[in-house]
């Protein structure tokens, strides 16, 4: 499989002990639950499967993608994979068939692939995800959105993430949680003009406005897998913001 992307859990992986705590306690509390990850072979949606499989808190793992993945690591056995298809609404029903919880981690850039896109993926193909896992009966719902997302924004991408932000919101899940990230801190192996030059400035910025400015992929996947074991007896919509994010992470260090 050439064109695969490889997913290996090793010990650079931080996880801290509060981490395999609420894990441990997750899965007793709540046997049988299974997730579902979208946009499983991005920087972000790599990082959640890693943190998803190293946790052992779900009975199953699958992956929707559009290329295969290789993975190494822990629990092996339970990630399944799903060819993605997210203009067939139907199957996208069936793909969300038996799953409990859901990742999504679907985006792309308007500078990489042209406006209209960037709207397909991260407007129309979001929300046929969203619709799809709401007629499933997907428990929880994850989406990895973006710092400054605003469905009255005049800016394209801040005013596409917020109206899918707005619309999931709205879809009446038991519980939606909504990631803000802000600089997405990776090594991404088709590193963009602006991300490259920008990671020369962002120490500087982050020490500045500390918690505002940048946040490392595999913290944003810690945070949105962590949130997942937390327990909540009531309808919830939540929005966790890139300082959250990072309080919560090194607070568990």
């Amino acid at each position: 499989m050439s064109d695969a992307v490889k997913i290996v859990v090793d010990d650079k992986l931080v996880l801290g002990e509060p981490f395999t705590k609420a894990a441990s306690e997750f899965k007793a509390r709540s046997p049988g639950k299974s997730a579902l990850v979208l946009g499983s072979t991005g920087e972000v949606g790599r990082e959640v499967v890693k943190h998803l499989m190293a946790s052992d808190a779900f009975d199953k793992v699958t992956v929707l993608a559009r290329r295969p993945i290789e993975y190494t690591g822990p629990n092996a056995e339970k990630l399944k994979q799903k060819p993605a298809d997210f203009e067939n609404t139907e199957q996208l029903e069936r793909d969300f068939a038996g799953h409990t919880h859901a990742f999504s981690c679907l985006g792309t850039t308007r500078a990489k692939n042209g406006k209209d896109a960037f709207y397909k993926v991260d407007h129309d193909y979001a929300l046929n995800a969203a619709k799809a896992a709401k007629t499933a009966g997907v428990e929880h719902y994850s989406n990895c959105s973006s710092n400054g997302a605003d469905k009255n924004s005049m800016f394209l991408y801040m005013k596409t993430k917020g109206e899918v932000d707005s619309e999931i919101q709205d879809m009446g899940f038991p519980r939606v949680s909504i990631f803000r990230p802000s600089m997405l801190l990776c090594d991404r192996k088709e590193a963009r003009l602006m991300e490259k030059a920008a990671s020369y400035v962002m120490p500087l910025l982050d020490y500045v406005m500390p918690g505002k400015m940048s946040i490392p992929t595999s913290t944003v996947a810690w945070a949105m897998v962590n949130n997942t074991f937390k327990k909540v007896d009531t309808p919830i919509a939540e929005l966790l913001t890139n300082k959250e994010m990072l309080d919560e992470f090194k607070k568990s260090q």
